[in-house]
Parts: C-alpha cells; structure tokens; sequence
C-alpha cells in the first residue's frame, strides 16, 4: 500500500477544496487524494507551526518546507511573514501541484517549489526549516532529513519538527542531539512533542 511520502501520479483525482482555521484565520485550500491530511490541518502540522510562532524572533527570513504536501505551512506563515521566502519540497507531484495553485491563490509571491526525496534536489541553504517527517517512511528516511537539514541551515539557523511521542519522539530528540550538539523541547501537545535545534 502507497502512503502519502510516495509519487501517487497514478492514483485518481479527487480535487476538493477544504477550509482550515489556524489562530483565528480560515484558509480555503484545493486538496486531493494522494496527498498528506487531505481533508484537515494535520495537527502534529497546527502545534508546530504555533511553536515556531511563538519562538521565532526573525521578522524576514529564507524557509524550507519539506514535505509539504498541498502547501498549508507555507501558506499560513505567509500571512505572518509577507516578505519572507518560502522554498517548497515534495516527493510527490500531486502536492507540489496543488500547492502552486493554493500559492497562487493566495498571492504568494517570494516562492519556490521542488520534487525531491530528503535533500537529494535541494541545494540552497536557508534559515528556517520545518519538518513533520513522513513516519511511514521508516527511521532511516527521517534521519536523513535530521543529517541534511543541518547541512542546509545558514549559521543561527533552526531546523523545527514535530513527532508523536509514540512514534520515536525520544530517538529523535536523542539523534537531534547527536548532529546539532542541542535539542530543545518547544512544548508538549496530546502526544506530539515539538523539537527545535539550531546551527550554532
């Protein structure tokens, strides 16, 4: 069985649009099947992104969104952050398409987008990056994300990410660690624990 961190280019298209409220603000997006939380904010996605809001100091900065699927994170910060630059990665063609529509609508100008597995077609660094890691995928792919997202930070920058306390939260605070020297814990939320480490 496919999973969302997979190219589902062969799967039919459902294309809706759903609205998701975020801190008070609603934002109608297209979605489809084949893609991550199709139908809702994922809410590992909505506790991450109010802890990077309420830790993040920058007013402008260069962000990473990897993995991110139809384009929520991108587009909620942009509200917060108009000057910003958001720089948008997928595995999957299906999400990277509908979040240059969902871009698009919204106006969102200071943007890129790009197919890649991890790291593997991203070559520029950046301030910010966010992850919520594709679980399925196994240990090894989210690791990989931990290792290249500190090869790709400008100095003070901060890699965020968020992971279900059953689902390894402490091996990843532990490997978080072990390649950045520090790991803080934003907050605690129903079982998801919000990470942040920054390039020192």
């Amino acid at each position: 069985m496919k999973h969302y961190y997979t190219d589902n280019t062969d799967l039919k298209s459902n294309k809706r649009e759903i609205e998701i409220e975020f801190e008070g603000k609603k934002f109608k997006l297209l979605t489809d099947d084949g893609v991550f939380s199709k139908n809702r904010l994922d809410f590992g996605t909505e506790v991450m992104l109010k802890e990077f809001l309420r830790d993040n100091k920058l007013k402008k900065f260069k962000l990473l969104d990897i993995g991110c699927g139809y384009g929520p994170v991108s587009i909620i910060l942009s509200r917060y952050y108009m000057n910003s630059y958001f720089y948008l990665s997928d595995v999957n063609d299906r999400a990277l398409e509908l979040a240059k529509l969902n871009l698009e609508k919204f106006k969102v100008e200071n943007y890129n987008t790009q197919k890649s597995y991890s790291f593997d077609n991203i070559s520029e660094n950046f301030d910010v990056i966010l992850s919520n890691p594709p679980i399925r995928a196994g240990k090894d792919t989210i690791f990989n994300i931990y290792e290249n997202a500190y090869n790709h930070l400008n100095k003070g920058g901060k890699f965020y990410c968020v992971i279900q306390t059953k689902h390894g939260a402490k091996s990843t605070e532990k490997k978080l660690n072990e390649i950045f020297g520090n790991c803080k814990t934003l907050g605690i939320h129903s079982g998801y624990r919000v990470y942040v480490s920054e390039l020192v």
